[in-house]
């Protein structure tokens, strides 16, 4: 038996060594794919030698004579134009089977990895431009090599187009909207052109701001008006070098008309500023008052202060109330805290379009009653004026408020224009509702040379004039004083004059006063701290902690030294003749901030310091008042978490079931997951967010479009954009982003429609007439539409509307219907955005639009 065994194991053996030896007919079947589709025309190497190429399937099935357990070394590449395609290869083992027979036939699947390309090249006649700026919708992609060109790599674009910029300083910019294909070469033609820039400008309350409205003509030639920014824009063609006149026309302002000659060549610059011939009333926005005394309860306090000073500032003409509501919404939005945008400014934010001053009050309690203390900036940041005012009790706090209005009315440094000049007798636009009256004094100003390009307006005194007459209308005053070589025109700014606290200049003496805050020994040099003498202003100690106050020697001053977030000092001073300087010491004032988060291990930030990681369960000290929390854990997983915090307590506890939970950036995950072509995970994505979260409406409005435009599933679409525009804040625009989503989801409606024409006449009506419904909310708001997109937003807009009223004419047959869509269509035209003129997806839909006028036009 044994022998009979050995004997059977040899025979196998013989026969599986001639099997391997012979080989044997193997069948490899080989499925290429790319960017999840068939690929063919990929070329199939086995072993280094060509197998054959895919066919329009993307297949390959050929024999290959291969030994059980040989490796085969199989490699796919495809060829094509546009594309840079990665190699694809693996090794298969051909492998005997369970009956000691080789497997004859191996399924492989290979998934290409492709990379399209378009190439720009630029040129100027002929000749390579180098260092062009090249932009794919606003992003930068690079600059030109040297031969002028610049090739971009992609995975997708967008399938309604691109906008291509190219833009050199010296050449008129370069734009193009159009589908761009791979592989291809986009020619783009520079040409050096010279480029006006006219920019009308007013300095009120230190602050530069362009004027809108001002007309600009070009040797005598009408070009148009200056715009929200103040600017005016035209390029010429004609030849370089030639002289011109540039006219400006600025109605309600001095002077009303203003010329200059300019040489048309390169860029040209034309900035003048203009004064306004009336004073406009001064925007001002009451911030919340906030107490100042550890652990006193002053909430109500601050509250009725506040409410006091608003009362009574406003009964002025000349100050206009910005609603708190408005104010409050506009500071959260810029999400930083109010102290920082007073000190540090808001001119380069559009905090600047509706507010031009705003009041920041403090309360504190003392053995003598409740101090209240109102600040005025402007938006450059400048502190141009403080008020404080003492009430025994609560009940006090209105005439003590009343009291700060007087004195804001008597002292504030209001800014005006001479607006005529008879003889020596020069005409102020302020008058009486300005507390202007006989013996008034103005600072003539004039602005520093070298700032005219500056976003600050600093200016200095170069006279003074004294008013003798004083009416509602204006004044009329003499010069008092004026530096030689200086002249009074009409257009000249004025400011009025306030004598600082203490005594008149010539009496007093000057005296450094200095302020360190902190908790001893840690005490340094503390800024902004208001000076009172006998109650009125003296100014803010600077960054050295240090201003300079007149004194008369040997007189007795009660001085008040304030600043919020320290301990106020009243005290009595008296400095004698010799005595140069005194120091005060401010407490500093304190709330413990403790806080964690979920997740944990986020960097907390206050006010941009950094001021730990979570848990801080024992707390840090923050100085009372507002100020800006911000946390975040590091990943694009979640959105930094950052709010303005009122700090008007002793422990300020941000812990256990008061912790900070940070929301998942769905918008990153989204985006991230469409830039990989991976729409399914990016629809997960946004729609993981619940209405709770601060990303609900972006993230929806995202999902609406892609059902809309990548999935054709309008149900979809209209269900998204809905669930965002049924949210109050949007159907009511006050985030004015969304006014573009008004014509997607018209947009949606009219596609479901027209979906619906052939098997449900009702609902497609039904579904028109809503798209024409939101369509025509978009419409009165497409000043609203986003400026990256706004020309194909407005297209889309008046596109829409008219097609649907043309579906619906052609559904009911209603006789209005047809005046309306003839209307609508003629509005198209009327309408279509310049820019998107030679687009070739655009100009197909207004060729079709044409046909479908003149039809609407047939049946009447």
């Amino acid at each position: 038996m044994i022998t009979h065994g050995i004997r059977l194991g040899i025979i196998a053996a013989t026969a599986l060594l001639v099997a391997a030896c012979s080989g044997q007919q193997v069948q490899l079947e080989i499925k290429a794919r790319m960017d999840g589709q068939p690929a063919p025309g990929a070329s199939v190497l086995v072993d280094g030698k060509p197998l054959g190429v895919t066919d329009s399937a993307g297949m390959l099935v050929k024999p290959i004579t291969r030994n059980a357990g040989a490796e085969v070394e199989v490699l796919v590449t495809r060829e094509l134009a546009g594309h840079r395609i990665t190699p694809w290869k693996t090794t298969v083992l051909v492998k005997l089977g369970k009956d000691s027979k080789v497997i004859d036939h191996y399924s492989i699947e290979a998934d290409l990895v492709a990379t399209r390309y378009f190439t720009l090249a630029v040129n100027e006649g002929g000749t390579p431009v180098t260092d062009a700026v090249v932009k794919l919708n606003d992003k930068e992609l690079g600059k030109t090599d040297a031969k002028g060109e610049l090739v971009h790599e992609y995975k997708t674009l967008p399938p309604k187009g691109v906008t291509l910029t190219v833009s050199k300083a010296g050449y008129a910019a370069w734009h193009k909207s159009a589908s761009v294909q791979p592989g291809e070469r986009v020619e783009v033609a520079l040409a050096r052109r010279a480029v006006l820039t006219v920019t009308a400008i007013s300095d009120e309350y230190g602050v530069r701001a362009g004027i809108p409205g001002v007309a600009v003509s070009l040797d005598g030639r009408p070009l148009g008006k200056t715009d929200d920014r103040g600017t005016y824009i035209y390029t010429y063609d004609g030849a370089p070098g030639r002289k011109a006149q540039v006219a400006l026309s600025a109605p309600g302002y001095l002077p009303a008309d203003w010329k200059t000659a300019v040489v048309l060549e390169g860029q040209v610059g034309v900035q003048r500023a203009f004064a306004p011939s009336t004073p406009r009333p001064i925007r001002v926005g009451v911030h919340r008052f906030v107490g100042n005394t550890p652990g006193a309860d002053l909430k109500d306090v601050a509250a009725q202060a506040e409410a006091a000073i608003a009362a009574q500032l406003f009964k002025a003409s000349v100050f206009r109330e910005v609603p708190a509501a408005e104010l409050e919404a506009e500071v959260k939005r810029l999400k930083v805290g109010i102290e920082k945008i007073a000190t540090k400014g808001w001119k380069d934010t559009p905090l600047r379009r509706s507010v031009d001053m705003i009041v920041l009050g403090s309360v504190a309690r003392d053995d003598k009653g409740v101090m209240v203390e109102a600040k005025f900036y402007v938006a450059n940041g400048s502190l141009v004026l403080s008020q404080i005012a003492r009430a025994r009790d609560a009940g006090a706090i209105n005439s003590a408020v009343r009291e700060i209005a007087a004195n804001v009315m008597e002292r504030f440094p209001f800014e005006g224009t001479v607006v005529a000049v008879e003889g020596e007798r020069y005409r102020v636009n302020l008058g009486r509702p300005y507390r202007v009256g006989r013996g008034t004094e103005f600072s003539l100003v004039a602005r520093d040379a070298g700032k005219s390009d500056a976003g600050d307006a600093r200016a200095h005194e170069v006279g003074r004039l004294r008013v003798n007459r004083a009416e509602d209308a204006g004044s009329w005053a003499e010069i008092e004083t004026m530096t030689s070589n200086r002249t009074v025109s009409a257009g000249d700014r004025v400011v009025r004059r306030m004598r600082p606290a203490g005594e008149s200049e010539d009496s007093g003496t000057s005296v450094t006063l200095s302020t360190k805050g902190g908790l001893a020994p840690d005490l340094a040099p503390l800024a902004s701290v208001n000076i009172y003498l006998n109650g009125d202003w003296a100014g803010a100690t600077g960054a050295d902690g240090r201003t300079e106050v007149r004194l008369r020697p040997g007189k007795t001053y009660d001085i008040v030294l304030y600043r919020h977030g320290y301990q106020q000092v009243t005290d009595r001073l008296r400095m004698e003749k010799g005595q140069g300087a005194k120091e005060f010491v401010l407490a500093v004032n304190n709330a413990v901030f403790k806080v964690d988060s979920e997740p944990s291990r986020a960097t907390v930030m206050v006010d941009g310091d950094a001021f730990g990681k979570t848990p801080l369960l024992e707390g840090k000290p923050v100085g009372l008042g507002f100020h800006t929390v911000k946390l975040s854990v590091g990943s694009d997983d979640y959105r930094d978490w950052e709010e303005v915090v009122e700090f008007d307590k002793k422990i300020e506890d941000r812990t256990g079931e008061h912790r900070i939970v940070l929301h998942k950036d769905y918008l990153k995950i989204g985006e991230r997951a469409a830039q990989q072509g991976d729409v399914g995970a990016a629809i997960q994505a946004y729609a993981a967010t619940d209405k709770t979260h601060p990303d609900y409406s972006e993230a929806h409005a995202r999902l609406g479009q892609i059902y809309l435009d990548d999935k054709n599933d309008y149900d979809g679409a209209v269900r998204e954009f809905e669930s965002v525009l049924t949210l109050p804040q949007n159907k009511d625009l006050i985030y004015k982003q969304f006014a573009v989503a008004f014509t997607n989801l018209g947009h949606a409606y009219y596609e479901k429609g027209n979906r619906l024409v052939d098997r449900d006449r009702e609902g497609a009506a039904q579904a028109l007439a809503k798209a024409v419904q939101s369509l025509q909310v978009a419409k009165q708001n497409t000043r609203f539409f986003p400026t990256a997109h706004h020309d194909e937003a407005l297209h889309d807009t008046y596109y829409y509307l008219a097609l649907a009223y043309h579906k619906l004419y052609l559904v009911t047959r209603k006789g209005s219907l047809q005046g309306a869509a003839d209307l609508a269509w003629r509005e198209y035209f009327d309408f279509f955005p310049k820019r998107l003129e030679g687009n070739p997806t655009f100009e197909q839909s207004r060729a079709g639009a044409r046909k479908y006028w003149e039809q609407i036009k047939d049946q009447s």
